[in-house]
């Protein structure tokens, strides 16, 4: 394995053996995944028939009590600050319509199916996330108003699935990560770079073709690291989208973890260069990316 010049992480991942992932068996043959429920796909057929019946939808979604909360708490938060409080799906879906719903479904189906029992870790997974989606809807309105603000929560919340799946299957290599992030105070991509481990993104996106899930979550469980916003070229067709979802994702985290110096200025200066900004812009956008933390905050604690 890698060798280190600080000491303990990288002697913790000596002793542990070498992550082997083939793409073919991966989530299939060994450490596989139970199906998603049978609700999502129904819930997509209606979703995509223009004279599906609301109400049959409606008792799809009311059959399980615990979705139906889950749903509820979401359609009630910042990221969709409706003008009253929604306490029935059949408004919910008044209000956002059946497509966002089924996105929304999708997404809580594709956390729940994952069985994380570890409650801190699937905490810290939803205050990322959920951080992630605020940040990129508040930055998609100012610098790509063009893309559509329902398809940005899915793919936001779901853009870090592939540290779930680093987390349930390999639990002390993902433990070795973090310490070595914690330790340098770099970002979790590098750390897994340096402790040569399969990426967690591209553990994202095998469960993505595992699961068969929408292209725009594909993307941002592929590209959302700083690496691929510095990469990203002009020519690429979902060129907006994945920049909002890097730029999303990389705010949250410079807003909310703990990073060395160089590590700050090299995200911040990637951000700046990204959206054409300069350092007055740069730190009234990041004042807001601050002031988006009483939403999580507010929302972490209505949400389990």
């Amino acid at each position: 394995m890698h060798t280190s010049k600080k000491g303990g992480c990288i002697t913790d991942m000596q002793k542990l053996p070498p992550i082997e992932i083939d793409p073919d068996t991966f989530l299939r043959q060994h450490c596989t995944l139970p199906s998603l429920p049978p609700l999502v796909t129904h819930i997509q057929q209606l979703s995509r028939d223009s004279n599906a019946d609301i109400q049959d939808v409606v008792a799809l979604i009311s059959s399980d009590p615990a979705l139906v909360a889950q749903i509820l708490k979401v359609v009630n938060s910042a990221y969709y600050s409706l003008p009253q409080e929604i306490t029935k799906i059949q408004f919910a879906i008044a209000f956002l319509g059946l497509s966002e719903i089924y996105r929304m479904v999708l997404s809580l189906s594709v956390i729940k199916a994952m069985e994380i029992g570890d409650q801190r870790e699937l905490s810290c997974f939803w205050y990322h996330s959920y951080y992630t989606s605020l940040c990129t809807r508040h930055l998609a309105k100012k610098h790509a108003p063009a893309l559509l603000s329902d398809e940005l929560w899915s793919a936001a919340i779901l853009h870090d699935i592939g540290k779930l799946v680093f987390f349930k299957f390999f639990p002390e290599h993902f433990a070795a990560v973090n310490e070595l992030r914690t330790e340098q105070g770099c970002l979790f991509s590098e750390a897994e770079e340096q402790l040569e481990v399969p990426p967690s993104a591209y553990m994202g996106a095998l469960l993505c073709e595992q699961w068969m899930l929408p292209t725009q979550i594909r993307l941002a469980c592929r590209h959302h690291t700083l690496c691929d916003l510095k990469e990203l070229s002009s020519e690429n067709s979902a060129r907006d989208f994945i920049r909002m979802i890097c730029l999303g994702n990389l705010t949250a985290v410079l807003a909310a973890e703990e990073l060395g110096d160089a590590k700050k200025h090299d995200i911040a200066e990637t951000v700046k260069a990204s959206l054409g900004c300069g350092e007055q812009d740069f730190l009234d956008i990041m004042a807001e990316m601050y002031y988006l933390r009483l939403e999580v905050d507010a929302f972490m604690s209505r949400f389990s």
